[in-house]
């Protein structure tokens, strides 16, 4: 009998046996059962007929064939944060294979390279069966999205002459990371001819 998984095993019914001269052999001993295999292989239970001269004895023996089928994980995951300083470690979900046993071998998290600005990091676990034949990944996505920034109020000075004008210094500005920008060069309006404004933007 083939079965999926140790749990199904179950005492196997021993056939009736008769001598060469059609009488009901009595003597049987047995099932002697084999050790079970941790995951897949087989599993054996044997009986030994023995008939009335003890000169003739035969085994019979039924084996189960453990062979494990596929299991499922959970859906993959997602979390949208705005700085890759709010990056951390997920905690990857527990999974049993399909027959409700935990699986223990979990490898990972294998982390994707960080994006310049914006986009995505992956943490990826790989979890596999006790038979190996069976692995599937787990994939937690995080969406690296910028929120706006905050200026400084605008600022000024007056002057009496043009010639009085020079560039003025700039403000350190940050992102919503904390991160410094830097400013682009100055756009400059028109030098008026006499009362007016002039701006650095």
């Amino acid at each position: 009998d083939t079965i999926n998984d140790l749990s199904e095993v179950y005492e196997p019914i021993k056939p009736t046996v008769y001598d060469y001269c059609d009488a009901l052999i009595t003597n049987v001993t047995g099932p002697v059962i084999s050790e079970s295999p941790d995951c897949e292989g087989a599993i054996t239970y044997t009986w030994t007929y023995t008939d009335c001269s003890g000169k003739f004895s035969h085994d019979w023996t039924y084996t189960f064939t453990i062979d494990r089928i596929d299991f499922t994980v959970p859906e993959d995951d997602t979390e949208t944060i705005s700085c890759i300083a709010d990056l951390y470690t997920p905690q990857n979900p527990s999974v049993n294979d399909a027959y409700g046993n935990p699986i223990t071998d979990v490898t990972g998290p294998v982390i994707s390279e960080n994006p310049v600005c914006e986009g995505d990091v992956t943490y990826v676990w790989t979890y596999t069966d006790c038979s190996g034949k069976f692995s599937h990944d787990w994939t937690y996505t995080f969406t690296i999205e910028r929120e706006d920034f905050t200026m400084p109020q605008d600022d000024g000075i007056t002057v009496a002459c043009a010639a009085d004008i020079a560039a003025p210094a700039v403000p350190e500005v940050k992102d919503n990371c904390g991160n410094v920008l830097t400013a682009s060069e100055p756009v400059i309006s028109q030098t008026p001819y006499c009362d007016c404004f002039i701006t650095y933007t």
